[in-house]
């Protein structure tokens, strides 16, 4: 199986991006495959859930970036073993952006630092930081497709137009096997007309086969990070669970009819 690269992007903080991340990559870890984990986020929240102590010294993603270390000294493999990740560190600052911004070519260095290593997974998931700055230009180029997690309400609408207009950027000018996979419509409250009304605004503007199933909204996803547990070990029967491995299941779907 070839290996896929999976940025999860969108400019807007609290979209879903980390959760959705590690998730997907806990189910696609219980199913057999071999998963990597990619923490771009300085807030760390990604490595935080996934059991690093990020309190602690480490290599992080961004020491691997700055060449302070081989990507291999920077992998963890949490208690669980659904997956690996490389983590962000929250000690990443403007000097180190600076060191990082003097390579030739910065927003290529992640994509050359995967080239070797990431054949050793089936999937690589990348959560990206909620800017469209270096981190996120260098996730992307280093992708095969980009997932969008989006907050149904209508200011989403806008940021998600937005968003794509970069990827279609990025595509020509950087990365021209990147695609957008899908939308995951986030935190849908059936109870909620206007969240319906966005679903349904979002299905009229963008083609359906990219929109995935709908995530609903679950306590259980909120207390998960507390226990450093992906929901398919934490909560098995939550209605979070169930959503997850049907989003899971459309995923593997979509890249089979891309192969």
């Amino acid at each position: 199986m070839k290996t896929s690269v999976i940025s999860f992007a969108n400019k807007k903080g609290g979209s879903g991006k980390t959760t959705i991340t590690l998730n997907i990559g806990a189910i696609l870890g219980d199913r057999g495959y071999r998963v990597l984990l990619i923490d771009l986020d300085p807030q760390a929240h990604l490595s935080y859930w996934s059991g690093v102590n990020t309190y602690d010294e480490y290599f992080s993603i961004y020491d691997c970036l700055l060449d302070r270390c081989p990507i291999n000294k920077a992998v963890y493999t949490p208690e669980h073993n659904l997956f690996d990740i490389i983590p962000a560190s929250n000690k990443f600052d403007k000097d180190d952006l600076k060191v990082l911004l003097n390579f030739t070519k910065p927003e290529n260095r992640l994509n050359r630092k995967l080239m070797l290593y990431k054949k050793k997974y089936d999937f690589v998931l990348i959560d990206t930081p909620p800017t469209f700055a270096l981190m996120t230009l260098g996730a992307l180029i280093a992708s095969d497709f980009v997932i969008i997690p989006i907050l149904l309400n209508f200011l989403a609408i806008e940021g998600l137009s937005q968003l794509v207009q970069n990827i279609y950027k990025i595509n020509y000018l950087y990365n021209p096997k990147l695609k957008i996979l899908g939308i995951i419509p986030n935190q849908f409250n059936l109870r909620s007309n206007h969240a319906k009304k966005v679903l349904a605004e979002i299905k009229e503007n963008f083609d359906n086969k990219i929109i995935f199933p709908k995530l609903r909204n679950d306590i259980k996803l909120a207390e998960a990070p507390e226990f450093r547990l992906p929901i398919n070990l934490y909560s098995k029967k939550s209605k979070a669970n169930m959503d997850f491995n049907l989003m899971v299941d459309y995923m593997l779907d979509v890249l089979n009819n891309e192969v």
